[in-house]
């Protein structure tokens, strides 16, 4: 008898790198395709204990073959599902496999997210430098102008000057500040992720309860059949 082997599926979002213009850290088809390689495969086997081989465990043979992964159109979604015999090995595997495909995204992630963080915190730095020579700029323009000779017209001109830089300074870190934390949001830079849980039916996807029912009615009839031909064609004839 063929044992019940039950399906869990789950929906991801591949998640998106800290650049501009907005990136995934994969294609959709190409993350897809990564539950089709041995290398994602292996690392979910051994992360729930399962041998590598398909020829020494039923279940690592239908864990290979049934685990798939379908890109969304135009979306940052993927669908993927697996099989096992059990309600429970079901949803562990497919958790394992997902785990397997979070792990290399996030390999790939945090370098940049760390870039990024170094980034605003150079930002934040030179944010307060120019603050600061601005401050002194103005406190030698306000001093010299408070001395007995009222302040040379050319040093004047020159500090004033000098302020009008640190402003331009202080305006364009301050916009690409902004840029920086923009990227840094939630919405921007997220790590690929399970959008819901893993759903997986109480009742087994396999063998199907109505398909053996369709077969049993299709092969009681022709049983009947069969059985009738053969005893009309036996039924003793009477003499007329």
């Amino acid at each position: 008898m063929t044992p019940a082997e039950w399906k869990a599926t789950a929906a991801l979002q591949i998640g998106q790198l800290p650049v501009t213009p907005t990136t995934l850290i994969e294609p959709t088809a190409q993350a897809a395709e990564r539950f089709n390689q041995r290398q994602l495969q292996d690392q979910a086997l051994v992360s729930v204990g399962l041998p590598l081989s398909e020829f020494k465990d039923d279940r690592t043979r239908l864990l290979r073959k049934s685990l798939k992964a379908t890109p969304g159109k135009n979306t940052s979604f993927i669908d993927v599902s697996v099989t096992a015999f059990s309600q429970e090995d079901a949803k562990t595997y497919l958790n394992a496999a997902i785990l397997a495909l979070i792990k290399a995204h996030d390999a790939r992630l945090a370098p940049l997210i760390k870039n990024l963080d170094d980034r605003i915190a150079t930002n934040a730095l030179q944010m307060s430098e120019a603050a600061s020579e601005k401050v002194r700029l103005e406190a030698n323009l306000k001093n010299a102008s408070a001395s007995p000779s009222g302040g040379k017209f050319e040093p004047s001109v020159i500090a004033i000057n000098l302020i009008s830089k640190q402003d331009d300074l202080i305006r364009g870190l301050t916009i690409e500040r902004a840029a920086l934390i923009d990227l840094h949001t939630k919405t921007n830079t997220f790590p690929t992720a399970i959008v819901d849980a893993i759903y997986v039916p109480e009742r087994p996807a396999s063998p199907k309860l109505s398909l053996f029912l369709a077969i049993g009615l299709i092969l009681g009839a022709l049983i009947g059949t069969i059985l009738a031909m053969f005893l009309d064609r036996n039924r003793p004839k009477t003499a007329g």
